[in-house]
């Protein structure tokens, strides 16, 4: 299914196909995609920001320890036997723009670690200046900790990233990134964040409206992750929203 132009209807209507999207991709990981022990939740507090869906371990251990290590590749696609196969990737050097962080991070203290997270990017996240910031320090906040990431655009970009969500929030050099285009104006993100370093790994996809939502690669450590089914998981939520909202989504597009 081509994706809609979320821009002609209210952002109520959008938040309510957010909700079923983000639940239809949190119980996608919890019925098999992810290994044992793990598992998916919807909006947890981490550390201060909120997130969409977070992956977490059920064992206790402490972050950066060899046994951590250990537990958290049990599972998963290894990187090494199958790489992410996105359009774009880069590495990066975290430490060129760390200083762009304004807080302090402070590692998640509860037994259940978080390990990585899921954004469903909404208007709010992008629709000025000061929420793109916002949104910005919330990254850098969870890159500090090297929690992995998988950021979800499927709005067009506006005044705040006209070249697109990965190019704004500055998480590398802008020529590592690609840009949208009127052709193809939305953007996934992956971000892999090494164990013992500050180096990152990105995996991006710029993808058009007649284009299906490829899966993309959600890490669980370093070396391993597993593949998110974004259209399956559209098409679900799709499905969910009102009949009297999707006729106002596809009567815009007519």
């Amino acid at each position: 299914m081509p994706i809609h132009d979320w821009t002609k209807i209210f952002d109520g209507a959008f938040h309510d196909f957010h909700q079923a999207w983000v639940f239809s991709i949190k119980s996608s990981l919890n019925k098999g995609l992810l290994p044992p022990g793990y598992y998916a939740s919807m909006e947890q507090v981490v550390n201060g920001p909120n997130a969409d869906v977070v992956t977490l371990d059920r064992w206790q251990s402490t972050a950066g320890t060899k046994s951590s290590k250990r537990v958290q590749d049990a599972g998963g696609i290894a990187v090494a036997d199958c790489p992410p196969r996105t359009k774009y990737q880069y590495e990066a050097d975290r430490r060129q723009y760390a200083n762009k962080a304004d807080q302090v991070a402070i590692r998640h203290a509860s037994d259940h670690r978080l390990i990585a997270v899921i954004e469903v990017i909404s208007p709010g996240n992008k629709n000025n200046r000061r929420a793109l910031d916002a949104f910005r320090r919330k990254i850098d906040l969870l890159l500090d900790q090297r929690v992995h990431l998988l950021l979800i655009d499927i709005l067009p970009p506006g005044p705040v990233d006209p070249d697109g969500l990965p190019v704004a929030l500055s998480v590398t050099d802008p020529a590592d990134v690609p840009v949208v285009t009127a052709a193809e104006p939305y953007s996934l993100l992956s971000v892999r964040c090494a164990e013992d370093s500050d180096l990152l790994g990105g995996f991006v996809e710029i993808v058009g409206r007649n284009q299906p939502l490829p899966e993309m690669p959600l890490f669980l450590s370093e070396d391993h992750y597993v593949n998110v089914p974004l259209e399956s998981t559209y098409l679900r939520a799709w499905d969910e929203l009102p009949e009297p909202w999707r006729e106002i989504v596809c009567s815009s597009e007519n």
